[in-house]
């Protein structure tokens, strides 16, 4: 009787720890809804199957997203904890926003693989006149654009400075706090122009209370087919998109990591995952976790001079 007492007692204790071991966290920085909580969403669904692990998307939002990835970097090391991460958290935040004792994005964090890129898109509303790229330079050149934005240092600002930049346009910036805010007012006519990411932009496009110019990527978004890139407009090297990552703490061993990754690629690779991304507006896009780790030191350094350049400033 006493050896069968130890062996159920055993067993409860290795039902338990598999359990524990057979719960995937994944933390999304934002609220749900957003395309990163979406890519989450899809991938970790895929990754799902076929095995015995329970996926679990827990959104943690606030800070820039920087609570959320505070949140995963300080926790188990163990492939279990995972991180869905928009580019900018490593390669704009640490430049902008102030430091935090306890936790270093850069260092506290390491990446996995990449799943998507994430195109923006030049729209404008259509009371005002530019049907092209072209147009609406010729139109700044007449007189400064005003241009919207979910906030200072966000994918809209950063990209439309680029332009500035590359046309020599005289551009000024009106951040919101929030995609939406922005989106209210450029569809409502208060603001005439942004660069916003497809995903978010795709149904005003299509509902014509949008005019879409261009996409700021390097080959067109196979959901707008028709709306050509920046350089195709005229614009030579213009090429701006984020990207989402997969990351864990930067204590997780490298065989987990790497076996970690194979599992994410795999998922990113799925004709119905791609499929799922392109819907929102998303380029697939699968680097492995030395490509993605150099995709993010480059960038890391294109976008501080980036925002040296435009003396870009949080508030």
């Amino acid at each position: 009787m006493k050896s069968l007492m130890i062996v159920a007692a055993l067993a409860g204790v290795a039902i338990a720890q598999a359990s524990r071991a057979d719960t995937v966290q994944a933390i999304v920085p934002f609220p749900a809804g957003g395309p990163l909580d979406l890519v989450a969403r899809i991938i970790t669904a895929k990754m799902q199957q076929g095995t015995s692990d329970v996926f679990v998307v827990d959104n943690r939002g606030g800070a820039n997203g920087m609570i959320g990835a505070k949140a995963a970097g300080l926790g188990e090391a163990n492939g279990k904890n995972l991180l869905f991460a928009d580019g900018a958290m490593v390669t704009v935040n640490p430049k902008l926003y102030p430091k935090d004792a306890s936790f270093d994005v850069e260092k506290d964090l390491r990446v996995v693989a990449s799943v998507a890129l994430q195109p923006a898109v030049l729209v404008v509303n259509p009371a005002i006149t530019p049907t092209d790229v072209k147009g609406f330079i010729e139109y700044g050149r007449k007189s400064p654009i005003n241009y919207a934005s979910g906030g200072i240092g966000s994918q809209g600002h950063l990209t439309m400075a680029s332009f500035a930049n590359a046309t020599k346009l005289e551009m000024t910036h009106v951040p919101y706090k929030g995609g939406a805010p922005a989106m209210n007012d450029l569809v409502g006519g208060q603001i005439p122009a942004a660069f916003v990411g497809v995903a978010g932009a795709i149904g005003f496009i299509k509902s014509g209370r949008l005019r879409a110019l261009a996409v700021s990527s390097d080959r067109r978004v196979p959901i707008l087919p028709d709306v050509p890139t920046v350089t195709e407009s005229g614009v030579p090297g213009f090429s701006e998109q984020g990207a989402y990552f997969v990351m864990v703490p930067a204590r997780t061993p490298d065989a987990v990591v790497q076996a970690l990754a194979t599992k994410v690629m795999a998922a990113a690779a799925d004709k119905d995952v791609q499929d799922k991304l392109k819907a929102l507006g998303l380029t697939p896009s699968a680097m492995d976790t030395d490509a993605a780790a150099k995709w993010l030191a480059s960038e890391k350094v294109r976008m501080a001079k980036l925002i040296a350049a435009n003396n870009v400033r949080a508030e």
